[in-house]
């Protein structure tokens, strides 16, 4: 009959110390990412889009902290004035999403911030504001789902209804600015800012206001905010503004004219002053739309800040991956030499 033995390895002392050794260091290596993950998140890049209509027309999103511009999608051939971006909220009249409208052929409709293509069949033509050129529309909409819609041409601030029906508010010309760029926050109450252009089409050598301005919604009388955004900011004329999802004021200017990329700046609503932020390599950015409106819960508003940009780590989310990688890559090297 077959007698059949097993025998146990013991490990030595010399091998039972390494694997210690070893547990030990993973614990560190896996504590330090632990610890650094959530710095990795916390600082993800603000992410937006844009339209560079006087450079490419090309849907693009933009990380707002590099200026790094990705052009989405194809060349907007049949819309190639699209000036005014905003992101409809969860509430309101309007179905929720990006909408954008062009300038030259009076139309606003949805775009798909996936693709960068309009979304076929949500076309509505704008009617009420008359069609003289120039009118470089500032887009956005406030956290009951109203959109406003500024003219230049006009210096004249309008609501814009789901079926494009246009209604000034207060009297034409209220404005009293040449603003192209309008962003709305919170709702009780509703506070809606104005950049004005920063060159007159005129004559590129003659400065406009420059400044940033409160919008009085009932009126539709501009205040400025300070007396300008600063003379470190780089001359433009038309821009785009948006807040994003924390409340922060963000703007881009448009500088294809003087043969030159866009700036993205912040920008302070309480004294008005802007910061450059980043430089764009693409010109002719004239729009901004970085997430539904912002401050919308103090009034029971359902939170309309679903929509929001792609998310991508910052530089120093990157740096971690990378050295995540070098590290399991150089552990699982050294696990093999034993």
């Amino acid at each position: 009959m077959p007698i059949f033995s097993a025998s146990i390895s013991v490990p030595s002392p010399c091998q039972m110390r390494f694997c210690v050794v070893r547990m030990r260091k993973n614990f560190h290596i896996a504590l330090f990412f632990l610890f650094a993950l959530p710095f990795t998140t916390a600082i993800e890049a603000t992410v937006g889009y844009s339209v560079n209509s006087d450079g490419g027309d090309f849907f693009h999103q933009l990380n707002l902290e590099s200026g790094i511009a990705i052009p989405l999608g194809v060349e907007l051939t049949a819309n190639k004035d699209i000036e005014g971006l905003a992101i409809a909220p969860n509430s309101g009249p309007f179905t929720p999403g990006l909408w954008g409208m062009d300038e030259d052929k009076f139309t606003m409709f949805r775009l798909d911030p996936v693709t960068g293509l309009k979304v076929l069949g949500t076309d509505v033509g704008i009617s009420g504001v008359g069609v003289p050129p120039g009118h470089d529309f500032g887009l956005t909409f406030s956290c009951d789902g109203t959109l406003y819609a500024s003219s230049v041409t006009l210096q004249t601030l309008y609501t814009i209804a789901p079926n494009g029906a246009a209604t000034i508010v207060g009297s034409l010309g209220n404005l009293g600015e040449n603003i192209s760029a309008i962003a709305a926050f919170g709702d009780n109450p509703t506070r809606l800012y104005g950049l004005s252009n920063g060159l007159t089409s005129v004559d590129d050598s003659v400065p406009d206001t420059r400044t940033l301005f409160d919008i009085n919604l009932v009126t539709g009388i501009t205040s400025a905010i300070g007396t300008g955004i600063g003379a470190a900011i780089k001359p433009y004329h038309q821009a785009g503004l948006s807040f994003d999802d924390g409340g922060k004021l963000w703007a881009i200017t448009d500088r294809s004219a003087l043969g030159q990329p866009s700036e993205i700046l912040s920008i302070s609503t309480a004294t008005g002053a802007a910061t450059l932020e980043a430089t764009t390599v693409v010109l002719g950015f004239e729009s901004l739309a970085l997430s539904a409106p912002a401050g919308c819960n103090s009034s029971g508003f359902p939170d309309s800040n679903e929509f929001k940009g792609i998310p991508t780590l910052s530089d120093f989310g990157k740096l971690m991956a990378v050295l995540a990688l070098m590290l399991s890559g150089a552990i699982g090297l050294r696990q093999r030499n034993f």
